[in-house]
């Protein structure tokens, strides 16, 4: 049975770049429908950037466009916007965490079994510099024992000086990015976390994995930001070891290898630090 595509692909190549872009690469409605989550992406930002002054940026990430480019498949590319002129000042965006104003009224706590998350975060505070590589802490302990707390205070200490952090709590952006493959927000979510100036992703390990996240997903932003010596933090109940056998979808050599590499990066990328500490929550 032939369907009609035209309900679809019509309202996309109402887009006159999109249009030439199709054309010029011969491409077929088929094609578009099966790009069509680069293609919805591609068509809202070009309705933004024309009418952009560089001074209120409302793309994700902020200060970034978009084109499409065709090799042998489609793919949407994000490039730095030469008329950008003023980032967010706020400096720190926190992504999926519910408890956002709890969590920002906790009180610092100090003793004997925080002193290396503490020097660690003082560490990464002091020796970032934007543009040349700096290890990221790997914060791993317990349920309770304040990891998350430990790294919204070094987000904060950062945007102090003036460093935009992006802090995000994992098991829910993995949970948003399943609910929104087949629209334009999968591909912007994946590229806010690929740019993002330092990245904290919270609470590695209780997400529900699989092969997908893993290697279209969590993947890829790492290697992104290993290759563009962007600076990445974390914070997870388990250790490098008992992360290595989560990210295995099943006990087969190739999950294996390909769980392998992920920790490899992970433990170049970032010091493991374990917090040793009692549950403040009970």
């Amino acid at each position: 049975m032939k369907y009609d595509l035209k309900p679809i692909t019509e309202p996309i190549l109402q887009d006159a770049l999109i249009r030439d872009f199709c054309q010029k690469h011969q491409l077929t409605e088929a094609d578009v429908v099966n790009n069509l989550g680069l293609f919805l992406a591609q068509k809202e930002n070009d309705a933004i950037c024309p009418n952009c002054k560089g001074k209120s940026c409302k793309l994700d990430p902020i200060g970034m466009q978009t084109k499409l480019i065709y090799g042998s498949k489609v793919e949407l590319v994000y490039f730095p916007c030469p008329k950008i002129e003023v980032l967010d000042k706020s400096h720190l965006e926190m992504l999926f965490f519910p408890n956002q104003e709890r969590l920002e009224n906790q009180k610092v706590i100090i003793n004997d079994s925080r002193d290396l998350a503490l020097k660690s975060i003082m560490n990464f505070q002091d020796h970032y510099q934007k543009g040349n590589f700096t290890k990221g802490i790997f914060l791993h302990g317990a349920f309770g024992t304040g990891k998350t707390f430990l790294m919204l205070q070094l987000a904060k200490k950062l945007t102090k000086k003036n460093v935009n952090v992006l802090m995000v709590y994992y098991p829910d952006l993995v949970r948003f990015i399943k609910s929104s493959i087949a629209t334009g927000e999968l591909e912007k979510t994946v590229n806010k976390l690929k740019y993002a100036e330092v990245l904290i992703l919270d609470d590695i390990g209780g997400e529900s994995n699989s092969a997908f996240i893993r290697d279209e997903v969590f993947g890829p932003i790492l290697q992104f930001r290993l290759e563009s010596n962007l600076p990445l933090c974390m914070t997870s109940n388990y250790d490098f070891d008992l992360l290595k056998e989560h990210f295995m979808e099943t006990k087969d050599e190739i999950n294996k290898m390909k769980s392998d590499r992920l920790i490899e990066r992970m433990r170049y990328m970032m010091n493991q630090i374990k917090l040793e500490d009692k549950n403040y929550r009970v």
